[in-house]
């Protein structure tokens, strides 16, 4: 009789575990709260502007992929450099070279972005290179040149305001920063 008892409740218990469903069973949750810092209603917001985070894993001339177009004449090359503010550190270091055929035409870029004191105290650079596009006009001014770089590997496009020797940040809204910090590149000679 016993082991007619104990075969009896194994087979209960058995289809007892195989008829339960996990759905609903309750699960324990753990709540986690987050402070949200405020800007102070006086305080200018950085402008939400593309990082370069992409090492470069081979030597890259973008020169080289360049389609030239022989009835365009030579390959113009232009240097920018400049330091633009950086959230976590004293900045960023941009060198900035573009190829291109028709001043108003389509080229590429190689971006080396170097982030001041970023790595423990050491410097630290990171490249970014794709296709330049030359657009028009910005909110504040209709006939305003735009380079938009738009890196390779997918990442957030750059634009930059061209205004003489120099190019100027601008967000992905196509406007300047709205405080008083230079994000301004120079031509370099």
């Amino acid at each position: 009789m016993k082991k007619y008892f104990i075969a009896v409740v194994a087979a209960t218990l058995l289809a007892a575990c195989n008829g339960k469903s996990t759905k609903d069973t309750p699960v324990l949750v753990e709540e986690e709260t987050y402070a949200i810092e405020t800007a102070a209603p006086d305080a200018p917001s950085l402008p939400k502007l593309p990082v370069v985070k992409t090492k470069r894993t081979k030597p890259i001339n973008m020169r080289d992929s360049l389609k030239v177009d022989p009835k365009k004449g030579a390959v113009v090359k232009k240097k920018y450099k400049g330091t633009v503010p950086a959230a976590d550190g004293p900045g960023i270091v941009y060198d900035l070279i573009l190829y291109y055929q028709d001043a108003n035409g389509d080229g590429v870029y190689e971006l080396d972005a170097t982030y001041l004191e970023a790595n423990n105290g050491n410097n630290e650079t990171f490249t970014s290179t794709g296709k330049r596009k030359v657009k028009k006009g910005i909110p504040e001014d209709a006939e305003a040149i735009v380079y938009e770089l738009i890196p390779s590997d997918g990442s957030m496009i750059f634009y930059f305001l061209a205004e003489g020797d120099s190019l100027t940040m601008l967000n992905q809204d196509l406007q300047k920063a709205p405080s008083d910090l230079n994000y301004t590149l120079i031509l370099e000679e």
